[in-house]
């Protein structure tokens, strides 16, 4: 018979919250401790508490009761979307179901092969709980729930309901998918995100030829691994494949495209903001990695081709640089059909951030220490591969907040698009302001709103890189 030892001999026992009952400290304790320690902490969480009181109360107030947020509500389209055509915005709905769907396809495919390492390595895979992601992504759920709340009907918020689920869905989907099809997934999603933009845009036959061409290369690349199959059987599935692509993006063409177009110009609002910002960063990244080790390269025709690139578009204002493409930049393309404003707006938007993003990539390829290199070439590798699997992994690493900070920035940047008449969110929010009913009315509602939306998607950037470095280690030996 085993004896049972009393309370106080057994140790210091655990509170519901997970902590000994003689760890536990009242709020009142915390509150001294903490606030109230001393005279002059005393004083500042007073003035702290009055301050923000004082704020939460007439900032409440504008929101809840005082606001004239009428010029929200009746121009909320147009904020969103400016001036694309109302009777091509099914093109929109088209595109967010085909993005949702790439997204939950690669959040799945990265899930599951994160679950395929946990086996492989015999650790317990971590998987985000609904609680977690709603820390995570809360602003932007926010933002959400704003909107929908300056619509006047259901029908945006069924299909902002249907788009969440079904990026939900097909991520499950991808999560249960064999091993072998993680990489078809990756292709797929890439596809499904180009035609999205492929459908709001428009096409002509050539346009959709060019995305048939992509379906086929798609197909190529993922039966190039039936190692099982005889030659001819082989060739036959890629013929197949090939064949099947080709049919059905003629067939998407035929059902939901046309010879009409939507020229770039009228893609405008929030819209227009997300995809230039989107596109910038995506497009700057990679050159700004090519100036960065361009520069610290060894041959003097490409270090200064690099230095003379970086220093010359880091010194020139962004405003100056849009200018450029507004009035000049056509004069340096021999081309029969002038570019878009929106096109050539993009163009300067990733010329002038990949000149800032090298030189943070630079910072962080000077932080990795010579011996690093040296190990690697007592490996027997070559350059290439000491700065693909040695240095630049660990540099991107070691600026992941600089890189970070500067996305943010550049998405901020694009309210300068306003200066050359590019209809992007700021902009149309200023177009409120130029209907009679709204000319000297509802100013800082609609900027207030304006704020709120940048605020919202630069606050979950930041966390996401927050939450990337713990995940990486950064700043940890």
């Amino acid at each position: 018979m085993t004896a049972t030892l009393p309370p106080s001999e057994t140790g210091p026992q655990p509170s519901p919250s997970g902590l000994p009952l003689d760890m536990r400290v009242s709020p009142g304790a915390w509150l001294r401790k903490n606030l109230f320690n001393t005279w002059y902490n005393s004083l500042i969480t007073v003035v702290a508490a009055v301050v923000g009181a004082i704020l939460v109360y007439y900032g409440g107030r504008f929101v809840f009761v005082t606001g004239q947020w009428e010029a929200v509500r009746k121009n909320l389209t147009l904020l969103m979307t400016g001036v694309y055509p109302r009777n091509e915005q099914w093109r929109l709905v088209a595109q967010m179901y085909l993005v949702s769907s790439a997204l939950g396809l690669a959040w799945g495919t990265v899930t599951a092969r994160g679950q395929d390492r946990a086996e492989e390595t015999g650790v317990a895979a971590q998987r985000p709980t609904p609680l977690d992601l709603l820390r995570r992504y809360w602003p932007i759920l926010l933002l959400l729930v704003v909107i929908l709340v300056f619509t006047r009907t259901v029908w945006p918020t069924l299909f902002t309901l249907s788009t969440i689920a079904l990026g939900l869905g097909v991520r499950s989907a991808a999560m249960r998918l064999p091993r072998s099809a993680r990489r078809p997934c990756w292709y797929a999603a890439a596809f499904m995100a180009i035609v999205s933009f492929q459908v709001v845009s428009g096409a002509n036959g050539s346009a959709w030829w060019w995305t048939a061409a992509l379906a086929a290369f798609i197909a190529l690349q993922t039966t190039t691994n039936l190692e099982t199959a005889a030659p001819w059987q082989r060739n036959m599935f890629r013929f197949t494949a090939i064949a099947a692509a080709v049919v059905v993006v003629r067939l998407a063409y035929w059902l939901i495209g046309d010879t009409s177009s939507v020229s770039w110009d009228e893609w405008s609002g929030l819209y227009l903001t997300l995809v230039a910002s989107g596109a910038a960063i995506v497009l700057s990244f990679p050159l700004a990695l090519l100036l960065a080790v361009g520069r610290r390269s060894s041959l003097p025709a490409i270090r200064w081709l690099c230095v003379g690139y970086i220093e010359i578009f880091r010194g020139i204002p962004f405003i100056a640089l849009l200018f450029v493409a507004k009035i000049f930049i056509d004069f340096f393309l021999n081309v029969d059909t002038p570019l878009s404003l929106t096109t050539r707006t993009i163009i300067v938007f990733t010329i002038f951030s990949s000149a800032y993003l090298a030189e943070v990539v630079r910072g962080g390829l000077q932080a990795v220490p010579k011996g690093q290199i040296e190990a690697g070439q007592a490996i027997g590798l070559q350059p290439p591969g000491v700065m693909r699997l040695i240095v630049m992994p660990q540099a991107l690493r070691a600026v992941i907040p600089a890189m970070v900070g500067q996305f943010i920035s550049l998405y901020k940047d694009s309210t300068l698009f306003a200066f050359i008449s590019v209809v992007e969110f700021y902009r149309a929010r200023e177009l409120i302001h130029s209907q009679q009913e709204f000319t000297t009315t509802a100013i800082a509602e609609t900027l207030v709103f304006a704020a709120f939306v940048y605020w919202a998607i630069s606050y979950t950037m930041s966390k996401e890189s927050q939450r990337l470095e713990r995940h990486l280690g950064v700043g940890e030996r």
